[in-house]
């Protein structure tokens, strides 16, 4: 059985993290500050500290990390500095079950009602203030949106209606994933995954101009665009650090620094290769990748060498992979035990590398 390591990254089982909120005031929201860490700051009226409460719970489904939250009425912000700091460019789809928000992105306000769904770009900043609340989050990494991404630079900010017969699919389509993501094989959440961003996709694309989002009008963070170039060309031999400094304008010491948090350009590079291998490998029932195309394919230099890597990466060998997923195809997916749990200081872990 192929053992996977709590540090990978797209291929994880389903961890879960819980906050219970029971007992409500300062300690509650400083648990609080650490659970939205990764998306942004907040603050609280001195007078309602006392009664803040926050409770939430997310699981991890490999290529996309589903929360329900609910919450005392808040201000928050993501600031610059957070967006520059994480590097991330993840779209988020946060869905009012109940509450109300107001979000502000460059100058432009939207509110947000029960049933309507806020579309969020992490690799820009935002501030928004909202009643107490009860929402559904689900962030997705841009590759997912496949050849829709092009369309995503003019979301942020964008706001899908409720009350709109696509809308109520959509919303329809995030509680039946809230509900039921825990007891999903792999194979089961990386489809579920997909679906999620094929029907955002869709349904930005054909928002009307008062809802829809912002223009780009600033580049993205140098990191977010490295990462997205490295994504493109993972296939190709001349991936290298020299190159991406040469094509960014970068100095060696400049993206090291830059890459620190993510192991490395290597690396990453390397991370980032293995994944997709592992895709491969588990495809279909995955007896129909071979193991030395796949380590060519992602430009690994000898399928040794690649199954080395692989080991060291996910605990387990290339083989074990595809009889895993062979196992698990037949397999109904109520017969999974319970997903492991983790702690809140892994979810910053979980966003920053989140990746399809």
């Amino acid at each position: 059985m192929c053992a996977v390591r709590t540090t990978t990254r797209a291929m994880r089982p389903k961890p879960i993290l819980l906050l219970t909120g029971e007992s409500p005031g300062h300690r509650q929201a400083d648990d609080w500050r650490d659970a939205v860490a990764p998306f942004w700051d907040f603050t609280i009226r001195k007078e309602d500290l006392s009664d803040f409460r926050g409770q939430s719970r997310v699981r991890h489904l490999g290529t996309a990390i589903v929360c329900s939250a609910r919450a005392s009425g808040l201000r928050f912000v993501r600031e610059r500095g957070l967006v520059a700091r994480m590097g991330v460019d993840h779209i988020v789809a946060h869905m009012r079950v109940s509450g109300q928000s107001r979000v502000a992105v460059s100058g432009r306000e939207q509110d947000c009602a029960p049933g309507d769904i806020c579309l969020f770009d992490l690799s820009r900043p935002l501030s928004a203030a909202s009643t107490d609340y009860e929402a559904i989050t689900v962030v997705l990494p841009r590759p997912l949106f496949g050849v829709r991404q092009s369309a995503l630079d003019t979301l942020h900010g964008a706001v899908i209606r409720g009350a709109t017969p696509f809308g109520r699919m959509l919303t329809d389509h995030l509680r039946s994933l809230s509900t039921h993501a825990t007891g999903f094989s792999e194979p089961e959440a990386a489809a579920a995954a997909e679906a999620t961003a094929a029907l955002l996709g869709v349904a930005a694309l054909g928002l009307p101009q008062e809802d829809g989002g912002v223009q780009p009008l600033e580049r993205a963070p140098l990191l977010v665009a490295i990462r997205r170039f490295i994504e493109a060309e993972l296939a190709s031999t001349d991936l290298t650090a020299e190159a991406i400094g040469q094509r960014f304008g970068v100095s060696r010491s400049a993206l090291y620094r830059l890459f620190v948090p993510l192991g490395g350009v290597s690396g990453y590079i390397r991370q980032r290769r293995l994944a997709r291998a592992y895709r491969d490998l588990a495809a279909g029932d995955g007896r129909f990748a071979r193991i030395s195309d796949v380590a060519y394919r992602w430009r690994f230099e000898s399928p040794a060498h690649f199954t080395q890597a692989f080991r060291a990466e996910f605990g387990c060998a290339p083989r074990d992979v595809r009889a895993q997923v062979a196992i698990e195809s037949g397999k109904s997916s109520g017969t999974e035990p319970p997903a492991p749990s983790e702690t809140w200081t892994d979810f910053y872990d979980w966003v920053l590398k989140l990746a399809a």
